[in-house]
């Protein structure tokens, strides 16, 4: 690489919108991007960009990796460029859906602020989690404080990004506490179901002697007790909870439009709409985390200028902060 280096800092300056200036001068050559051990690389040519590499990915999920990078630093170095093309999209899309990963995750990194953390319930045995969907409640079973989170999404074979939101719904609703030591012990895997080879045809077992046949004990009697019904939340605690969460909404939606243009207030009282419908189809906390997720990205969408997104993301951030 020759000479013609570019450098700075994602907090001072988005990579996005430096990736975008290096584009439009048509250069070729290689950002060089890192934080602490972790290390990408962005390759453009004739300002087009074709090809990054990470640890874990190459291609345009290597790139998405970077949006988990708040903080890292970068350089860019001009020079030709001898690389694979792997990636195909145009600079406009690639930089958009770059830019929303990145205000996204700086909205769950508010609770999720580490991939190197270890979410543990903060359940009681037999206490049942409440306000969660069946995917997060999945997730919640295997939140013993022994994987991290990055290892929760390798786990599961799901996209960080996936597990870190889902984590922040569970954080948010209290059911998760994320420690920065390793703790407990792996979940216990489910039992297999039992091979069909090893199981004997009836026909087998109906022309054994009677001796041969394995006896099969009755099954005691449950008591009385386990027979009644569990007692669940009261109308009342249910009611409760959701005025708290739809009085949320309502202080989302006052933060967004103290920083939003007037003609994008509309935008959010739609999206604020959407969310209060949300909670009392019973989606709740997860329905909150959706609707300043939905802002962001709609700013972004928008086409509202960068300085003004991070303004909005920060008043996001200081309502959550606080809550």
């Amino acid at each position: 690489m020759s000479q013609g280096v570019i450098q700075g800092s994602m907090r001072e300056a988005p990579l996005p919108d430096i990736i975008q200036l290096v584009s439009q001068g048509g250069k070729s050559g290689c950002f060089h991007v890192h934080q602490e051990a972790a290390k990408a690389r962005i390759y453009l040519r004739d300002g087009r960009i074709i090809h990054a590499v990470t640890p874990a990915n190459e291609g345009f999920e290597a790139l998405m990796d970077v949006a988990l990078w708040l903080e890292g630093a970068y350089h860019f170095e001009e020079g030709p460029v001898e690389v694979p093309v792997t990636i195909n999209k145009p600079n406009a899309s690639i930089l958009m859906e770059l830019g929303r990963r990145m205000d996204e995750w700086r909205v769950i990194s508010q609770k999720v602020p580490s991939l190197e953390l270890y979410p543990a319930s903060t359940l009681l045995p037999g206490e049942a989690p409440r306000g969660v969907n069946p995917r997060e409640a999945r997730l919640l079973g295997l939140c013993t404080g022994y994987y991290s989170v990055a290892e929760l999404a390798e786990l599961t074979e799901k996209p960080v990004v996936a597990v870190a939101k889902d984590l922040y719904g569970l954080v948010l609703a209290g059911h998760v506490a994320l420690k920065g030591l390793r703790s407990g012990r792996p979940p216990k895997p489910e039992a297999p179901e039992k091979p069909l080879q090893d199981l004997v045809p009836v026909s087998v077992l109906l022309a054994r002697p009677a001796e041969a046949l394995p006896e099969v004990p009755e099954p005691a009697p449950e008591p009385a007790a386990a027979l009644l019904p569990k007692p669940g939340p009261t109308a009342l605690e249910d009611s409760q909870r959701l005025v708290k969460l739809i009085n949320f909404t309502q202080r989302i939606a006052q933060a967004s439009k103290q920083v939003l243009p007037e003609q994008h207030h509309e935008l959010v009282n739609s999206l604020q709409a959407k969310a209060t419908q949300q909670i009392l189809s019973g989606e709740g906390p997860d329905a909150v985390k959706g609707l300043a997720l939905a802002i962001s990205r709609a700013a972004v969408e928008a086409g509202c200028d960068g300085n003004l997104v991070r303004s909005l993301n920060t008043q996001l951030k200081a309502l959550f902060t606080t809550r």
